[in-house]
């Protein structure tokens, strides 16, 4: 049947194709947004209580603590009591008293000792990175110098030259020594920054030096400057408790340290008054715990790969549900690669989002299946799962489904029994070939790596297959010894194909490995790909976007929007005859390059949240013959000779077929 072309549906006056949120939902302070992400992180709730209890005690310690801390009117050593919570000190003082008073200049320590190191950082730090020159050389032999320096003694030195060091003291040995380490963390961080193309801009429309460091460098290492800070100031309370508590410190003042000094002077452990030494290490410890938690906290806030989230049973499927779903059925030896009804669910902020649902196909020994569909539709999740490579920063999780491979579930091995066959029996290539290789070892350090993570293989035959792999995707073996930035795109990605060949492997999962080569570039490396295939009889899933890329090289077509299956089928009749609309879609979107010009057409709308999915049909907002019942019930594949697809406009012309899962 002829369907009308997707672009004959026309959107309401004023629609824009994937418009954002309206924008009074966008009118959001930074502050609110700072605060919701700390409500949300454990670590930050914690650490933010534990820091405004003891600014509390700080701020106002004469409504708090109960009496004067150097009245001595009272008997000496007393023990815990009501009127005494942590007894008396060896001269008849409160201690809860002293601790609620120490806490005032332990906590102004730690701020003005914080403040002060991360300016210093901060003006050492982003200067030298972003000058360079002299400058840079000056300021990072400074701070190299400062760096290797041991701290403690040093400060020990300067302190005794000071003998009954007061509170401005402290301050300024602490923070003139505290800074060397948060500079050489902004200095990288300003380098990485240097030649970025919004700095560029920047001084192409002539802004002076010091606009482009306040307004343009700093604001992107808030975070870093953020954690330069909460560490200044734990080492602050450390190094300020330490130095009081060996009498470098006024013994007059009320602090945390001086109480230790005076309780290890009077052997208040031995003489029956143990709060006495007790409870200002405690204080010490749970404010120091207030400020490491705040800095881990801010680096999750900051970067979303360090917040390792678990799924929550709500919303997908326990284990023991989805072994039951699973129809259990032996796997067919002509297949090398079964995946039966898998699901996988990434965990957010707002509940599970599936990534891939409920999808089944087969892969027969040899055959080329590509696997094609928008961004963000779950391409590159389906494979990362069927290779088991899902895991940090990448923390999805299979939440339903096998992954047969040669018979074994893959889903139900371990580490250990993974390592056993990826490389020899299956591997992937990724999709970034600069970012995959690494860039400090040679080509044939990574291949004599995988070689003997392996393999027994000798340093002779590593070699020699090395340079036979790459022989076979035509890159000179001279390369071999060659660094990835001495290669161009085509060879870098072709090397990566050689790794993946060093042990034949039945299976080889290849993501968008075209991505970064021009269109040369590309069919160059797909009749590569092929030739080597139809050589060695390895199978080959591939991942693209672009249909017209594997419209002559591969068996059959895997076509995903939304995380589903729209349509499988053999490549040929797929093109010839889409039965998805979504299909028919994507095919009207690129051009070709033989017949008349015709006009292209384009998708309209966006695909649909995945954290909140139409009931229906995921494809019925875009779709141009949507019906009633598309939007009120989920669709199934059905079977159209021998294709599959997830549409009700074919719903009659497969009523008598039952539907296969996973077979095309």
């Amino acid at each position: 049947m002829s369907l009308p072309s997707v672009a004959d549906s026309v959107e309401p006056v004023g629609a824009t194709v994937g418009s954002g949120p309206p924008e009074e939902a966008t009118k959001r302070s930074a502050g609110a947004d700072l605060w919701r992400a700390i409500a949300r992180n454990r670590k930050a709730l914690v650490g933010l209580c534990i820091l405004l209890f003891f600014v509390v005690l700080a701020a106002i310690p004469g409504q708090i603590a109960p009496d004067d801390p150097r009245a001595k009117i009272y008997p000496r050593g007393l023990g815990p009591s009501v009127h005494h919570l942590f007894g008396t000190t060896a001269y008849g003082e409160d201690v809860f008293s002293q601790l609620v008073y120490g806490t005032r200049q332990s906590i102004l320590i730690a701020f003005a000792v914080g403040g002060l190191a991360t300016l210093i950082a901060v003006l050492v730090g982003v200067s030298a990175g972003y000058l360079g020159g002299t400058t840079d050389g000056v300021l990072s032999l400074i701070t190299d110098v400062i760096l290797v320096i041991p701290i403690f003694p040093l400060i020990i030195v300067i302190a005794a030259y000071e003998r009954n060091a007061g509170f401005l003291t402290l301050v300024v040995v602490l923070g003139v020594l505290g800074w060397s380490y948060g500079a050489r963390q902004l200095r990288s961080q300003t380098l990485s920054l240097r030649r970025r193309d919004f700095l560029e801009a920047a001084r192409v429309r002539g802004e002076r030096r010091s606009y482009v460091i306040v307004r343009e460098i700093l604001p992107t290492m808030t975070s870093l400057i953020l954690a330069s800070f909460l560490g200044a100031a734990l080492y602050a309370v450390l190094f300020a408790a330490g130095l009081q508590f060996i009498g470098l410190g006024n013994p007059n003042s009320q602090s945390w340290g001086t109480m230790l000094y005076w309780a290890e002077n009077n052997e208040a452990l031995g003489a029956g008054m143990p709060y006495w030494a007790i409870m200002p290490g405690v204080c010490v410890a749970l404010l120091g715990a207030a400020f490491a938690l705040l800095n881990y906290a801010f680096d999750e806030i900051s970067s979303p790969a360090l917040r390792l989230r678990k799924l929550e049973n709500t919303g997908v499927d326990t284990e023991r549900e989805a072994k039951a779903a699973v129809p259990a059925r032996p796997p067919d030896p002509k297949n090398i690669l079964e995946v039966r009804n898998l699901s996988v669910a990434y965990a957010s902020e707002h509940g599970p989002v599936v990534a891939v649902d409920d999808v089944s196909f087969d892969l027969g020994r040899s055959e080329f299946l590509g696997v094609v569909g928008e961004s963000a539709c779950g391409k590159s999740t389906l494979v990362y799962a069927v290779a088991r490579l899902l895991g940090a920063p990448l923390a999805g999780e299979i939440t339903r489904g096998q992954v047969l491979f040669k018979g074994r579930d893959m889903v139900t091995l371990a580490d250990r029994e993974l390592r056993h066959i990826r490389w020899r029996d299956y591997s992937v290539v990724m999709q970034s070939a600069m970012n995959a290789l690494n860039p400090v070892l040679t080509v044939a350090a990574q291949m004599r790596d995988a070689c003997e993570a392996h393999s027994t293989m000798t340093r002779r035959e590593i070699e020699a297959r090395s340079k036979e792999v790459l022989r076979l995707v035509s890159i000179d073996p001279v390369h071999l010894y060659s660094y990835p930035h001495q290669l161009s795109g085509g060879m870098r990605q072709r090397a990566m194909i050689a790794m993946a060949l060093l042990f034949t492997p039945e299976l080889i999962i290849m993501d968008e490995p075209t991505s970064a080569l021009d269109v040369v570039g590309q069919r160059s490396l797909m009749v590569q790909i092929k030739e080597l295939q139809e050589r060695l009889g390895f199978a080959v899933i591939f991942v693209t976007h672009d249909m017209s890329l594997v419209s002559h090289f591969s068996d059959r077509l895997l076509v995903m929007y939304a995380a589903q299956v729209a349509e499988l089928g053999r490549t040929r009749q797929l093109f010839d005859r889409p039965l998805h609309p979504y299909t028919q879609g994507l095919l009207e979107a690129f051009p070709s390059i033989h017949g008349a010009k015709e006009r292209l057409l384009g998708i309209p709308g966006s695909p649909p949240d995945l954290l909140h999915p139409p009931s229906g049909c995921r494809f019925a907002p875009r779709c141009p013959h949507v019906m009633d019942r598309c939007r009120a019930e989920p669709q199934r594949l059905l079977e159209v000779d021998g294709e599959l697809v997830r549409c009700l406009l074919h719903e009659q012309a497969a009523a008598s077929v039952p539907a296969k899962e996973g077979v095309a």
